[in-house]
Order: structure tokens, then sequence, then C-alpha cells
């Protein structure tokens, strides 16, 4: 009788120590799963557009080399792709038009492309994000008066930015704050809202 229930015993502890093992290994693997089924949901390509004013603030010199300063604000516009890589970065491109601003002797009209690295800081469905990259842009000044020449000259500059947004499954809406060159003596920055999609996947 004593070897019997010690065999039971043996028994139940080792049926016990597979049960046990089967259920840890099982533990960190969904663990592993939905952790990598987050970082796949989070990785990704999105798409967006967005509205706001533009403030321009340019110097150029008229044909006696004296200053003229063209400045304002204007509707712009701007439309984007991003790519969202695991951790925190995104690469994100697009093409923005700043508007026309305007004077009694001249009119400024500025768009080009874009492209920046984004970093990301997600806090729930809020999302915190700043960026750095390259404007390449087109300028175009004509003037009133015939005997000024216009001007139209191409420029690759530095911008970066800062923003904010929120995200609901595959929407969200953003608002961010960008400060660009667009040529030599110019102080520009855009103000816009918009939103974003998400493919399957995204952002």
């Amino acid at each position: 009788p004593t070897k019997v229930i010690y065999s039971r015993t043996k028994l139940t502890i080792t049926t016990m120590k597979r049960v046990f093992r089967f259920s840890t290994i099982a533990s960190v693997a969904l663990v592993l799963f939905l952790g990598l089924s987050e970082l796949k949901a989070q990785d990704g390509l999105y798409f967006g557009g967005s509205i706001g004013p533009s403030f321009i603030n340019k110097k150029i010199l008229d044909i006696d080399m004296d200053d003229i300063k063209i400045n304002g604000n204007e509707m712009s516009y701007k439309v984007y792709a991003g790519y969202k890589l695991p951790a925190f970065l995104a690469l994100e491109a697009g093409y923005r038009n700043l508007g026309k601003i305007s004077n009694d002797l001249s009119e400024l009209n500025s768009a080009g492309w874009d492209l920046n690295a984004k970093a990301n800081l997600s806090l729930g469905p809020l999302q915190l994000f700043g960026k750095a990259g390259a404007f390449f842009n087109n300028v175009k000044v004509t003037f009133q008066d015939p005997i000024h020449p216009d001007i139209n000259e191409n420029n690759t500059k530095f911008m970066f930015g800062f923003g904010a947004g929120l995200n609901i499954q595959r929407l969200g809406i953003r608002a961010e704050w960008e400060s660009l060159e667009i040529s030599k003596d110019s102080n520009v920055s855009m103000l816009t809202a918009g939103i974003t999609y998400r493919l399957a996947g995204g952002n």
C-alpha cells in the first residue's frame, strides 16, 4: 500500500509539472504573438492631407538693389504619404503649396516636395511627433513693373516641425506647425490640421 501511494503521488507531481511547463510555454507564446500583432498593427503605410495658413516673410532685391519685403499669410495645403517603421520612427514624403503672397509691387508663389524623418511618441491613441528633413521648392516672384525681371528659382532647404495626432482605428486627425526655408532671406511657417488614413497594418 505504501508503494502505491508513493507511485500515485509521484505521478501526480509529474503531471502537474508537465501542465505547468505547457502553460508557461503557451503563455509566453501568446504574449509574443499579441506583442508582434500589436507591433504589426502599428507599422505600415499611411496617407494624409492638411490645410491651414502659411506665414511668409521674404526679402528680395529690386533692380536698383533696394530691399523689397513680401510678407503675409495665405491659405496653404499639403498631401503626403508615410511609412511607419518598427519602434518610433517613420519616413514621410509629400507635396505642398504655400499659396500666393502679394503687395503693390510683386507677387510670390511657392510650392514643392518634401522628405522627412519623423519620430513618434505614442500615448495610447494620442501621438506626439517631431520631424526634420528637406524641402525641394520652387519660388516664383512676379513684378508688376515690367522693368524688373521675374524670379524663378529652385532650392533645396532644411525644414522641421512638431505636432500631435489622435488615431481612431485606421483614421486619424493631426495638427502641426512647420518651419521651412524657401530661399535666402526668407522666413516661412505653416500651421495646419488634417486627416490621415492608415492601410491594413497602418501607422
